[in-house]
């Protein structure tokens, strides 16, 4: 669309002052909306560092697996909400393996991610978080636990022992 396509639905009036540079009235309102814009929908302040760590992915060529997320509580027939637990569990989908990670509150800001790989296989599995890298090596049986980890945005990466082409990586998730 062009600005003489737009301009066209105008009344020539409208069309004149559309032509017109801004001045302090269009200033003004422009102002109002935004401030309105920041109240009702603000950016959030970490946006910046969450799309450069999302676009910051190294394993460019690495499968992507499908996130499921089911929060335990919706499986309890009895749960005890205010008693500040949270646990859910997320599973991840490749062609090439699943991963079952279930992340436990283990303290202020803090989580517990237990892990499971299917097909089981020994594999090297980094946590990327904004902070840093965690790295374990999940045993034979496909488990692995990663403790201590800070709350916030991270990405899991698989690396299987006995497939060196066979990278999986996780969309990023929040812990």
């Amino acid at each position: 669309m062009t600005d003489d396509d737009f301009a066209s639905g105008l009344s020539p009036e409208l069309t004149r002052a559309a032509a017109e540079p801004l001045d302090e009235t269009d200033l003004a309102l422009l102002t109002e909306v935004a401030a309105l814009l920041e109240t009702v929908d603000p950016v959030p302040e970490d946006l910046v560092e969450r799309v450069s760590f999302s676009l910051a992915l190294d394993e460019v060529y690495a499968e992507v697996a499908a996130i499921t997320r089911v929060p335990d509580d919706a499986l309890a027939v009895r749960s005890d909400p205010a008693a500040g637990m949270r646990t859910e569990t997320l599973t991840f989908s490749a062609k090439r393996l699943t991963a079952m990670v279930t992340v436990s509150r283990a303290g202020p800001d803090e989580v517990r991610l237990d892990g499971w790989i299917a097909p089981a296989r020994a594999a090297r599995v980094v946590l990327r978080m904004q902070e840093g890298t965690q790295e374990v090596h999940a045993d034979a049986s496909g488990r692995f636990v990663l403790e201590g980890v800070p709350e916030g945005f991270a990405q899991l990466t698989i690396h299987p022992d006995d497939d060196p082409d066979g990278t999986v990586v996780t969309p990023l998730f929040q812990l």
